[in-house]
């Protein structure tokens, strides 16, 4: 043999011991595999019966919470037919009350303008009571002058004057 041979022959040997070695370590790897298999198969059954157990109390727990929720919706849809009829009620009475303070206002406007004619009127009168007043008075101014010049004439007879002087003697 030579030296060539004997590389080669040495060389197949490494070949061989490192096919060997990879082939055991093969081997090893897929029975820890088998075993990792194993063990994420018990795992996954064990978590999927928890997470159906979970879901299952979920879902109980939604369904008394359903009930809850219906109970609610009645509940707001009976609220809102009573909204709804106190609307209409409060509604009749806003216009019952709208035309009550109608009639009221054109009642009051009717008394002001009432009111107002007869402060006219009185106002009329007073003018015209002041100017009848004024030429009464006036009136009577002049029948005074006219009385008091008369009385004048008369006092200046000569039989009151000699009246007069008689009553100043005694």
């Amino acid at each position: 043999m030579n030296v060539k041979d004997k590389v080669v022959f040495g060389i197949l040997i490494v070949l061989l011991i490192a096919g060997g070695y990879f082939h055991y370590q093969s081997n090893e790897l897929n029975r820890r595999m088998d075993g990792i298999i194993k063990e994420e198969q018990a795992h996954t059954f064990i978590t999927q019966n928890e997470f159906r157990e979970d879901l299952r109390q979920l879902n109980l727990q939604f369904i008394g919470r359903g009930k809850h929720v219906q109970q609610a919706q009645k509940d707001i849809l009976s609220n809102t037919d009573l909204i709804q009829a106190m609307t209409d009620s409060l509604a009749s009475l806003i216009d019952d009350v709208n035309y009550a303070l109608n009639a009221l206002d054109r009642d009051v406007q009717k008394r002001f303008r009432n009111v107002e004619n007869d402060i006219a009127d009185v106002g009329d009168d007073l003018r015209g009571h002041k100017s009848r007043s004024k030429r009464k008075l006036s009136d009577l101014e002049q029948t005074l002058s006219t009385l008091e010049s008369r009385l004048k004439e008369i006092e200046a007879l000569p039989i009151i004057q000699k009246d007069k002087a008689k009553q100043a003697e005694k």
